[in-house]
């Protein structure tokens, strides 16, 4: 580290270091207001049950009593609806049982009768007969089952404006809580949740939250840190402190207006102090991706910074959740004295017999049934371990991760034993869990806005700044550092996990739960706006033709045939179609591109470099059978967000003549074409065929004729073209007159001029009587 950037980072240090400090001083002795929250049985002119609502000072009253209500030095006010007429309540806390005042002028008295359920629990004051098992879990498979509908819903809309596909899911949970869901349809949303089915939920999101954190330690490479561990540091560090310091500052005022009650000042200051803190991992992993930001060194940088980030941040939810359960600093000494034996007992003990999972998959070339169930078992138990130390569950998972072997082929095996279930099932679990706690709802009220706003915009300041300052300091330039801040400001899916235990410890109350969701949810979605502001021609992005430079093979031809298989195993369908095209005059090379859809929700070095190395092996494999039998041809395989667009573009820098790629049963139907095949007719600039199977394997010789369905446009004089030379380099018959023959190998179809509207009627019913694989060919002089 230079002696610059150490002069800035101890500087950003200091700051921090300040301001929490005066933030302890100045709390001290501060205390929340009292509790107040609670059912209630009133008498007088407001007689029958109602429910206080409390976060702080600020209180919501439901039921025979409604309204929007103050509680300050022990005195509730407010203007409130009884029995249909509004009237001012002032009322004193006058015991921890019952409240006493005036309504209205009239004398009001009300008892404390239960506790209200924990957030995100329904209200239920029923004494009907509890449910039957058979209910119960019926009831769960339907609420699972919207979940899941639900994530993937969004997840897809999400997706289409640039934002990490995760982060639908997240939204997806928001909007099934109150927030939208309990507002519009509130009898729809207590049947989908209804109060029985809560605890099910919570438990198996939290069963997922607990492998979701084992596949992130796993995924968490420390090769992403070879040469750069000085300016990884220095950043993430300054990103952490600053917002640190000004979050413990900011829970000051906030402590006497939103503290929960019985919580004392450094266990909330320190949960804000965190929740500033925080950039998602995971979710930034994902961005960078999309953008193809890893293969330059701000996008580099910038995930090891979050690396770094991410296990400081689980250090410091350890710390902020001892203080929580033990209720000081002191207290929670040894909480941290556990923690510490922990680790070391982790890493001296659990990792040495971990290490024996490596010599098994070796052994086997697979991780054993038994090792899988023993990683299973470890990853539990060091989740119970870690809660019985008095921290979250998660941590203990997080670091059996971290100790596990890193191989990239073991962490691909144990990960996609998990992730297709976790990521599917149970990690929107949590989503839903976390959206039926955060009712946006409970800000009621224009200063708890302007709260929201200042949480928002700390947030975003604290970390930016930090993270730009420090970057321009290590020697990046303006660009390099903005983008650098815009990403750390990522806070995302790990921001949740500590709202959730913020709000689980009952350190922070249910409307500063709420308002820190949305400002996880600003932060993050504004992350990829900003990127395309900071960097509208994407000179931090690597274009999507370099990855031709690292084809393996070597180009002997003018022009090439892009053979682009979407789904595995339809390359030897395609295969079979482009050779006798290759073979044809003029001759032209094979270009096979595998494009291959980036992880899920994991980080991207382990799990991304495993299945390019897997593809890169079959890809050359079929490149020396090309080569065997004449055909020059050149492969690559890389990871793409946007495969439809990532074509269109090679075909453009590659000279490409024609892209052969596969489409699916759908596209024979008379509806639009959308989707990847979509993009690539409307922007490749070349001409284009779609093999659609049919449920059968192109047999193309003597036997099969190829038969083509004649017609007059640029398209279907193309598809005549291509039909011919596929024919003459089988030895297949070429027919064009009438039906497709039952014995037929390939029907070679042109598209309509209108495409984009669909195959249309005609063709749509000529394709489909055939019932043979299709070729549907478009032309660009048909564009």
């Amino acid at each position: 580290m230079s002696g610059r950037l150490l002069i800035g980072y101890l500087a950003v240090f200091a700051l921090s270091a300040g301001l929490a400090t005066w933030a302890f001083l100045a709390g001290e002795g501060k205390h929340s207001e009292p509790k107040v929250a609670g059912i209630y049985e009133a008498t007088g002119p407001c007689a029958g049950k109602f429910s206080l609502d409390q976060s702080g000072q600020f209180v919501d009253a439901s039921g025979g009593l409604s309204g929007s209500l103050r509680f300050r030095n022990n005195r509730l006010t407010g203007t409130v609806s009884c029995h249909g007429t509004q009237a001012q309540l002032d009322a004193e806390r006058v015991s921890d049982a019952e409240l006493k005042g005036t309504v209205g002028g009239a004398a009001f008295d009300a008892t404390y009768v239960s506790d209200l359920p924990k957030p995100g629990a329904a209200v239920t004051t029923s004494t009907a007969k509890p449910p039957s098992n058979e209910v119960i879990f019926g009831r769960l498979m339907l609420a699972i089952a919207a979940v899941i509908l639900a994530a993937r819903l969004v997840r897809a809309l999400i997706g289409r404006i640039g934002q990490p596909p995760v982060m639908g899911e997240v939204l997806a949970g928001i909007l099934l809580g109150p927030t939208l869901l309990g507002s519009v349809a509130p009898s729809v949303s207590s049947y989908l949740f209804p109060s029985f089915v809560l605890p099910l939920l919570t438990a198996g999101a939290d069963i997922g939250l607990v492998f979701y954190m084992f596949i992130v330690g796993l995924e968490l490479d420390t090769r992403m840190l070879k040469g750069r561990l000085g300016h990884a540091a220095a950043i993430s560090n300054a990103a952490v402190v600053l917002p640190l310091g000004l979050g413990i500052a900011l829970a000051l005022p906030l402590y006497k207006l939103l503290g929960t009650p019985g919580k004392s000042f450094p266990a909330f200051a320190l949960f804000m102090g965190v929740a500033m803190s925080i950039t998602a991992f995971p979710v930034l992993a994902r961005i960078l991706i999309d953008k193809r930001m890893l293969q330059r060194p701000v996008g580099a940088l910038a995930l090891s910074c979050a690396a770094v980030d991410d296990v400081t941040a689980w250090g410091l939810l350890a710390i902020a959740s001892g203080i929580a359960g033990q209720g000081s600093a002191l207290h929670a000494l040894p909480v941290l004295g556990y923690v510490f034996a922990f680790c070391v007992g982790m890493a001296l003990l659990a990792r040495p017999l971990l290490s024996r999972v490596s010599a098994a998959y070796d052994e086997a070339g697979k991780v054993p049934a038994g090792w899988i169930a023993a990683i299973f078992v470890g990853v539990l138990l060091s989740a119970y371990v870690s809660m019985k130390a008095g921290i979250a569950p998660i941590f203990g998972a997080f670091v059996m991760g971290l100790v596990m072997p890193r191989r990239a082929d073991l962490s691909h095996d144990v990960t996609r034993r998990l992730e297709d279930f976790v990521s599917t099932v149970l990690l929107p679990l949590f989503f839903v869990v976390t959206g039926l706690k955060t009712d946006i709802g409970l800000l009621n009220r224009p200063v708890l806005w302007g709260i929201t706003a200042a949480i928002v915009g700390v947030a975003i300041l604290a970390k930016w700044s930090a993270a730009s300052v420090i970057a321009r300091v290590a020697g990046y330039g303006w660009r390099e550092s903005s983008v650098l801040g815009a990403l750390m400001n990522t806070r995302g899916l790990t921001e949740l996990i500590v709202l959730n235990i913020g709000l689980e410890l009952g350190v922070i109350s249910k409307a500063l739960f709420s308002m820190l969701v949305l400002m996880a949810l600003v932060t993050t979605f504004m992350t990829a706006p900003a990127i395309r502001l900071l960097d509208p021609r994407r000179l931090l992005s690597a274009p999507v033709e370099e990855e031709l430079l690292g084809a393996e093979g070597e180009s002997v031809h003018d022009g090439a045939i892009l053979v682009a298989p979407l789904a595995e195993e339809n390359i030897d369908e395609l295969l079979a179609l482009a050779e006798p095209l290759a073979r044809a005059d003029p001759r032209r090379e094979i270009l096979l591109v595998r494009l291959l859809e980036p992880p899920r929700v994991t980080g991207p070095l382990a799990t991304s470099d495993r299945l390019v190395a897997d593809a890169t092996r079959q890809l050359t494999r079929i490149r020396e059978g090309l080569r065997g039998r004449g055909i020059h041809a050149r492969t690559v395989a890389f990871t793409s967000a946007n495969r439809g667009a990532d074509l269109a573009t090679l075909a453009s820098n590659e000279k490409v003549h024609l892209i052969v790629m596969d489409g699916r049963r759908p596209l024979l139907g008379a509806g639009a074409i959308a989707g990847e095949v979509g993009a690539v007719l409307r922007d490749a600039d070349c001409d284009v065929a779609v093999f659609v199977d049919q449920d059968r394997v192109p047999v193309i010789d003597a036997g099969h004729p190829v038969f083509v369905a004649s017609g007059n446009t640029d398209n279907d004089r193309l598809a005549a073209d291509l039909g011919r030379r596929i024919a003459g380099g089988t030895g297949a018959p070429l027919e064009t007159n009438g039906m497709a023959p039952v014995g037929a190998g390939l029907l070679v179809v042109g598209l309509p001029e209108q495409w984009e509207h669909g195959l249309g009627r005609v063709r749509a019913g000529f394709a489909q009587a055939a019932a043979v694989p299709t070729l549907f060919v478009r032309s660009i002089r048909s564009e």
